[in-house]
């Protein structure tokens, strides 16, 4: 099992993107309610009324906002650590990073496309790493019947834990989606840290947060909201690396994290917080240890 902690990626780590800006930029002057503009990367509403001359991020902010906060706009959406708010593009998705630290992991979630491709470029070495990933799934393609009429799902995650440790390298992620939209609703670069060896007996589910309402004749209303991915890892943890792990686990508290219990199986991989952590020192040599991990929606 490996945890990435992820590092930021701003406006000003973002070098590139084929992502247009269409929100309209905020600009001093009078707003009426229900008119949109951005600041920095957040877009806002006006929601004074019948009008304000506030500064957005000050507007939000006060006592009494006459601004809301609507979110990312589409570029920075897939950067917000939000993974139901998506960045969308008709075709591809095309983004280049400068992460000006090492970086040996990416992760990326809310998917839509064909294909995702990694690839990273040092300016002295060249092209370092070069990886494509599928997101569709086959694996209930066992025959020729299944072939014909079994549905092909989309892949929403994948995680690339194998990139090279170059400093000064930067990140190019291309998703692929033909002729339909691309979308990616959550993507996390960082370092990553071994746990130890996730187990069967690994517990994988999601949390619902949509509503569903009865009324006295027995009629039921579905109100459709978001949904967050859950995992109880048991993993096996060497004692020797026990307060290791530990402080790793502690310094995470408070920061979404990507816990990957096997990078071939995408059901174990979350992204979110830890609610609890427990470790038995079993034997001088391994020790048992229990993560549930609470995904981001």
């Amino acid at each position: 099992m490996k945890i990435v902690t992820p590092q930021p990626i701003t406006s000003a780590t973002l070098t590139a993107s084929n992502v247009a800006i269409t929100e309209t930029l905020w600009p001093a002057g009078t707003y009426a309610t229900g008119v949109q503009r951005y600041e920095g990367t957040i877009l806002y509403e006006v929601i004074a009324s019948p009008s304000t001359t506030d500064q957005p991020s000050v507007g939000a902010a006060k006592t009494v906002p006459t601004w809301k906060i609507l979110g990312a706009i589409n570029r920075f959406k897939m950067f917000d650590d939000v993974i139901s708010t998506q960045t969308t593009r008709t075709g591809t998705i095309v983004v280049t990073v400068d992460p000006t630290q090492i970086i040996n992991a990416a992760a990326f979630f809310g998917l839509a496309g064909n294909t995702i491709n990694v690839t990273m470029n040092d300016p002295v070495s060249g092209v370092v790493y070069n990886q494509t990933k599928t997101l569709q799934d086959n694996t209930l393609i066992v025959d020729w019947y299944a072939y014909f009429f079994e549905p092909i799902y989309p892949l929403t995650d994948a995680v690339f834990t194998d990139l090279p440790t170059y400093l000064n390298a930067t990140i190019t992620v291309t998703i692929n989606a033909g002729a339909a939209t691309a979308a990616c609703g959550e993507m996390v670069i960082g370092r990553q840290s071994l746990i130890g060896v996730a187990n069967f007996g690994t517990s994988v589910s999601i949390q619902d947060y949509s509503i569903k309402t009865t009324d006295a004749f027995g009629n039921t209303v579905v109100e459709q909201r978001r949904f967050s991915k859950r995992a109880d890892y048991d993993v096996t943890v060497e004692s020797s690396r026990v307060a290791t792990v530990q402080k790793l686990l502690a310094d995470i508290r408070t920061t979404p994290t990507v816990f990957i219990g096997e990078d071939d199986r995408p059901e174990t991989v979350v992204y979110g917080f830890y609610k609890s952590f427990d470790i038995v020192i079993s034997t001088p040599s391994i020790s048992d240890c229990a993560i549930e991990v609470e995904g981001l929606t």
